[in-house]
């Protein structure tokens, strides 16, 4: 099941235990090997023996495999259990609403419009100001959209949970204060749609499983603040169960579809949300990253989306508010559209009831440039090289050649330790949906199930390993943006795969693809690090590819900047379903 032969575990060291070295020495090609997909009958059969008596032993076996590693490795660093970093002290968030309210003149001023085959949040607001078409018709458009993405065959399933009769009032409300000349913002009455980690109001939030909970009486932080700017939210969308997949195949809601060819998967798990926008249904998604759930979606689907630095954004009525790796992100069609909605959410003062440090401003004056001169560029080649020929094609040709200085060469230490940290501490903390597994376990994907076997055998020595190897790889990258302003990789080393039709009742165990979907996207969750993935072309087959870019703590807009000037123009998918004429 897992990519490592424990024989090579046990031998990677003469005595006990090691000690880390910053040697430069690429080593994640350790885990690089041909495992097969396990799915169909073969993946029941193997989660009916994990449930039995006789699977204590494979349970002690693949805890062990996953957790020896770091277990027998010392490292002298103390642990660094949130990966906040000081902000500059003279830029700090001290006034509520105001920057927001920057960028929406920035957004303006500028005149940031969609592609010929999408419409840009500045493209539902001038509709709106002319009075060509008003947010209520927009949702009866988006009403019908749904509709038809849900009819052709194979199904879409972006959306889990609809209430229209919600959107409708709230675009009826939107269409007053048009027409009374007081819209809340640039975004009010434009159609979004929630990752289903999220309270929303009126809605359950559920985790991608089957059944429904307790419907929420409140929303939650990030989406209280774009309701609050008259974002109009339609719907939930479907994920990877319990996030603990990169497919985007959920046996109990169905799996949602690559837009640019609906054979293909489109990435997770916030993958309803990418495949919404990536299919014109709406312009905006909001989601979250705990391991590339943001990125990995927007690449597969060819959209653009943000993973903000670990502590921007609040996490509060989150299914992930306990997280160290995980954040809310933000899913769009330009890196404008993404800009904007990430900005209104993030300038503002963070919540008092979570442990989250004041926030520099999110400054605007940079966007504007079109002009890359000023930034260096770093990659690590020998990390880069291992991506399917198509991806690097992309990333060599259409990206690198355009930028306007030679790329800087730099070197990456413990790659190999810092993924399986990454891995340890993500499943560890998956242990406070325990209560889930405990409650509703027979209602699990198989694929949920065997994850949650691993993680009840975790234990705070492999948490404080890993949380201790998290201060190295957060130093490493310190030394790193001494050399280079931004780190430019491929966002995944991999193409979209084709859905295997044996996968879709219970879903599939295929470590070898979640190995180079996540390639790159982990260290930034590990290290609480900003990253955004934009679209840079396509495959000779068609399937979009995604060029991510990392910086340091608090420097989303670089990120940003590089985007807008980067972005490739978005093709017309195979499965289109624009909602604004």
């Amino acid at each position: 099941l897992y990519t490592i032969k424990f024989e090579e575990i046990l031998g990677m060291r003469n005595t006990n235990s090691s000690v880390p070295t910053n040697s430069s020495v690429f080593d994640l090609n350790k885990l690089e090997r041909s495992v097969p997909t396990w799915n169909g009958l073969m993946l029941k059969m193997l989660t009916w023996i994990l449930d039995s008596v006789i699977g204590y032993p494979i349970h002690v076996f693949l805890a062990k495999f996953n957790l020896v590693p770091i277990e027998r490795v010392e490292i002298e660093e103390d642990p660094t259990f949130y990966p906040f970093w000081p902000a500059p002290n003279d830029s700090l968030l001290k006034a509520d609403d105001v920057h927001a309210i920057e960028w929406q003149n920035e957004f303006l001023h500028n005149n940031y419009k969609g592609s010929p085959h999408f419409r840009s949040i500045l493209d539902y607001h001038k509709k709106y100001l002319g009075k060509v078409l008003t947010p209520l018709d927009v949702v009866r458009m988006v009403e019908r959209k749904i509709a038809q993405s849900e009819e052709q065959s194979p199904p879409l399933r972006c959306f889990t949970q609809l209430n229209i009769a919600l959107a409708k009032e709230a675009a009826f409300q939107s269409t007053l204060r048009y027409e009374h000349g007081k819209p809340l913002s640039v975004l009010d009455g434009v159609p979004i749609c929630v990752k289903d980690e999220f309270d929303v109001k009126d809605f359950s939030t559920c985790h991608g499983r089957s059944g429904k909970g307790e419907v929420n009486t409140a929303d939650c932080s990030v989406v209280g603040v774009l309701r609050n700017y008259g974002a109009i939210i339609i719907g939930i969308t479907n994920m990877h169960e319990m996030g603990m997949g990169v497919t985007g195949i959920n046996p109990h809601h169905g799996a949602t579809r690559n837009p640019y060819n609906d054979k293909h998967v489109t990435g997770g798990s916030t993958s309803g949300g990418a495949t919404a926008v990536a299919a014109g249904i709406l312009p905006i998604a909001i989601g979250s990253d705990g391991g590339g759930s943001v990125r990995i979606p927007a690449a597969f689907c060819g959209v653009h989306g943000i993973k903000p630095t670990f502590g921007r954004l609040s996490p509060h009525g989150t299914g992930f508010s306990l997280s160290s790796v995980s954040v809310p992100g933000v899913i769009g069609n330009t890196a404008a559209d993404v800009a904007l909605v990430y900005s209104m959410v993030a300038n503002k003062v963070p919540d008092p009831r979570y442990f989250l440090p004041n926030s520099p401003i999110t400054q605007v004056q940079c966007f504007a440039d079109k002009s890359l001169s000023d930034i260096k560029f770093g990659t690590y080649t020998e990390y880069v090289s291992h991506c399917q020929k198509e991806v690097l094609a992309v990333f060599q040709d259409d990206v690198l050649s355009r930028l306007p200085n030679p790329v800087i060469e730099v070197e990456m230490e413990e790659l190999y330790l810092n993924k399986i940290s990454h891995m340890n501490i993500i499943l560890s903390e998956t242990s406070q949906n325990l209560k889930i597994f405990r409650e509703h376990g027979s209602e699990l994907a198989c694929q949920t199930k065997i994850f949650f076997t691993v993680v009840r055998r975790m234990q705070l020595r492999h948490y404080m390993n890993s949380s201790r190897q998290k201060t190295r790889a957060m130093n490493m990258f310190k030394r790193l943006f001494e050399q280079v302003d931004v780190l430019i990789t491929p966002t995944t080393a991999c193409l979209p795969k084709q859905i295997d039709p044996a996968s879709l009742a219970h879903g599939e165990l295929d470590e070898s693809n979640a190995l180079y979907t996540m390639w790159f996207v982990y260290l930034a969750n590990l290290c609480g690090l900003p990253a955004v993935s934009f679209n840079a072309g396509y495959s000779p087959g068609g399937l979009p590819v995604g060029v991510m870019v990392t910086a340091p703590w608090w420097k989303e807009d670089v990120l940003l900047r590089v985007a807008k000037c980067l972005e490739t123009p978005l093709r017309k998918p195979q499965r289109h379903y624009q909602s604004l004429p």
